[in-house]
């Protein structure tokens, strides 16, 4: 059986550009296998915050996750390519920002995004998705880490980066600190755990696991 990197990746094959594309990023995020270690076994509906293209769902699939996901992605083009790849897969994906989310009761997945947010508005989508965990569901965030750090400075100068390929059709440096990302979930009750989410990757990346409890 091929691997749910190549599993994920076939899935977009009819493009070339996205099929490898895929295969390089479902192969060197280390966030994608520790989502799906988090989330193979739930029965919860998934929530996917910025899901762009769907891939995070096609690895998912992959790897044993079953239940229904709702993917909200900002840019509209993404979410085509995620419907065609993917609709019949129990996933539906909408165009819209992370606030666009409809009433949710489950597990939320959310990569690099926060940091589009100025500091309200990221206190506010944190508790809302503090508030949207099912007993037993799990909030998986990955997120800058705003420090002082050879790292964060990379990360940095790939954001300007992918902006400016036209990427990411949207542009944001407002970094949080650990206790700005757990504070909501902390508040709600939830355990808390967060760790350096790096791979072979040079950014200063840390997954924030939040679980609220039964």
């Amino acid at each position: 059986m091929s691997s749910p990197v190549r599993q994920a990746a076939q899935r977009y094959r009819r493009w070339k550009n996205l099929y490898y594309y895929s295969l390089g990023k479902a192969f060197l995020d280390p966030a994608y296998p520790a989502v799906a270690r988090l989330f193979r076994n739930s029965t919860l509906p998934l929530l996917d915050l910025g899901c762009g293209m769907g891939l995070l769902t096609a690895y998912l699939r992959a790897s044993g996750h079953g239940s229904h996901v709702i993917g909200i992605e900002l840019d509209a083009e993404k979410v085509s390519v995620a419907r065609e790849v993917l609709g019949e897969a129990g996933a539906e994906f909408h165009p819209g920002d992370a606030f666009s989310f409809p009433p949710h009761l489950g597990d939320v997945v959310m990569l690099d995004v926060i940091h589009y947010f100025d500091d309200a508005q990221q206190q506010a989508l944190l508790t809302r998705i503090a508030q949207s965990l099912a007993p037993g569901g799990v909030a998986a965030i990955r997120f800058t880490l705003n420090e002082r750090h050879w790292r964060f400075a990379l990360t940095r100068a790939e954001e300007w980066f992918v902006h400016r390929s036209g990427w990411i059709p949207t542009t944001g440096h407002n970094f949080p600190t650990a206790e700005e990302m757990t504070r909501a979930f902390v508040a709600a009750g939830c355990e808390v755990t967060m760790e350096p989410m790096w791979g072979c990757t040079p950014f200063n990346s840390y997954l924030l696991v939040a679980r609220r409890r039964d």
